[in-house]
């Protein structure tokens, strides 16, 4: 069963109690991580921990703290305020949000295990059997997180009461739906230009974008304005955005670029390569390769393949979607043993942590906290 929180209040209030109920928490979360075989792959073995941790905390705050000081005042004073409450110095906070910038660092990402990064599908009401609008999601990332996802309600003085997934320690979130209807994913961008085209370790990380579009703006394109026009965004990310209108979209953008992609015969989906026209050069060049024990794979290899197969069955029960079929889609296989390759991702150092359903007209919000294959659905309502 997926850990769940209710907040309230101004930003730092809400801050402050997400640190408050999950201190105990983020505390076990940072002790896992930092001395996880997956955090050892990705740093220097002859650097002392301490030494890292601080440089990575010192990284983020020098990236990341003038940007979103500046543009997004209140997930800042929620990040101040989160620290604070779960008795974490400010620089750890910062450097596990700069975590999601690093990741897309052309500089050093193939020398890194791959990371999947998640998958969107959307079936607009002539795909589906009942006329429902339906947007799933699988959060696919490193595994040794999967223990520290959380469901979260707020409902800022402010702002748009909404319900979204994170994990332990984050301001933001990969996925959320607000009271007016609003759904909004995020799948990592993997961009293959340096700076400043495609990315720069200055601005902010996605998913504050995600969590500032819940508690603010109220249809697709209202969210679709607000990312286009927001200029400082650091890594690359894919928004899917979804309204009670039936107003669907992905959003692909690079630091500095951004291309729109539309439903096809009512149905979308999509994953981790740029796939529009005027985005495609942003991917990685066949060539880059990574190399890990016996594995020898293109890091984005995973994401094209999931896409053809979550295309492939939307296409196949279009007409007759449901929630169940959603469910199937995100749960697939394709007919063999799970891999790093397959919709529902067995990877192993990274997988599918957690699948997310949202019926926005139901205001339904489905989580699992593990893989949908072998996980039960828990049902939330806005």
């Amino acid at each position: 069963m997926v850990d769940f929180i209710k907040l309230e209040g101004s930003s730092a209030e809400r801050g402050f109690q997400q640190g408050e109920q999950l201190k105990d928490k983020i505390h076990n979360m940072f002790e896992v991580v930092f001395h996880s075989k997956m955090f050892s792959e990705v740093t220097s073995k002859l650097i002392p921990l301490s030494i890292i941790k601080l440089a990575l905390g010192y990284m983020g705050k020098k990236n990341i703290k003038k940007a979103l000081h500046q543009l997004l005042p209140n997930q800042y004073e929620k990040m101040i305020a989160i620290s604070k409450a779960a008795e974490i110095k400010e620089r750890i906070v910062y450097g596990v949000h700069f975590i999601e910038v690093m990741s897309g660092n052309p500089k050093s990402i193939y020398k890194n295990p791959p990371i999947q990064a998640c998958s969107m599908i959307f079936a607009l009401s002539e795909s589906t059997a009942d006329k429902l609008l339906i947007f799933g999601r699988n959060y696919d990332f490193p595994n040794v997180l999967q223990p520290f996802q959380v469901v979260r309600e707020e409902e800022p003085n402010y702002g748009y009461k909404n319900i979204n997934y994170t994990q332990f320690p984050l301001i933001g979130c990969h996925m959320g739906m607000n009271e007016k209807g609003l759904a909004i994913g995020y799948n990592y961008g993997r961009s293959w230009k340096k700076e400043p085209l495609d990315f720069r370790l200055k601005g902010v990380p996605g998913t504050f974008i995600v969590q500032e579009i819940l508690e603010t703006c109220a249809t697709t394109q209202e969210a679709v304005d607000f990312i286009i026009n927001f200029k400082r965004r650091s890594n690359g990310c894919h928004y899917g955005l979804m309204d009670i209108s039936g107003d669907v979209c992905v959003v692909e953008t690079t630091s500095t670029r951004y291309a729109i992609r539309q439903p096809e015969a009512g149905i979308l989906a999509h994953t981790n390569h740029y796939q529009t026209e005027k985005l495609k050069d942003a991917n990685l060049p066949d060539y880059v390769r990574f190399k890990m024990d016996d594995m020898d794979i293109n890091p984005i290899e995973s994401p094209i393949r999931r896409y053809k197969r979550e295309i492939e069955l939307l296409k196949k029960h279009n007409g007759q979607i449901t929630i169940k079929t959603v469910k199937n889609i995100l749960s697939d296989h394709d007919n063999r043993e799970p891999d790093d390759f397959t919709v529902c991702t067995h990877g192993p150092t990274a997988g599918t942590l957690g699948s997310i359903i949202v019926l926005p007209t139901k205001r339904e919000f489905w989580v699992t906290d593990n893989h949908p294959c072998s996980s039960e659905y828990e049902k939330f309502k806005l």
